[in-house]
């Protein structure tokens, strides 16, 4: 699918990069477009790979010094609300819940990634992430929201 597609290209650049062509280095924009193929990969079979894919790609992306940003959080929300099933909300939750923490450290939450978790997980479990059911990053503490 298209995500393996995404994946190839993304280990060609890497490679042609580690070979010395330093004006192919993969970035936040690359690693974001790999990850949101994954997330919007079309066919039930192809969805655990994608699933995957996505997460090798974000733990990649820390190991090459490739800062994740909004986009790169709300593209593996969209990853879990599209791949995992509906009907595993615990597994929902915690991993997202872990995500969204990241994001929070990192000072990445707005109004996008808000609107992502909220499709991801149960309204109770919403609340219980963010603090309130809303859905605007104005109201949220300031270091979720610095960059």
């Amino acid at each position: 699918g298209a995500a393996v597609r995404a994946e190839r290209l993304l280990s060609l650049m890497q490679n042609q990069h580690d070979e010395g062509k330093k004006s192919v280095k993969p970035n936040a924009v690359t690693c974001n477009s790999v990850i949101n193929a994954c997330a919007f990969t079309k066919h039930p079979g192809d969805r655990k790979d994608a699933f995957e894919i996505a997460f090798r790609v974000f733990k990649q992306m820390t190991l090459k010094e490739v800062t994740p940003n909004a986009v790169t959080y709300t593209s593996l929300l969209n990853v879990y609300r599209n791949c995992l099933s509906t009907t595993d909300k615990e597994n929902r939750f915690l991993l997202s819940q872990y995500l969204f923490k990241e994001c929070s450290k990192a000072g990445f939450v707005n109004d996008y990634v808000l609107g992502a978790l909220k499709k991801v997980v149960t309204k109770e479990q919403y609340i219980h992430l963010v603090g309130s059911g809303e859905q605007s990053s104005s109201n949220l503490p300031s270091e979720w929201t610095r960059m």
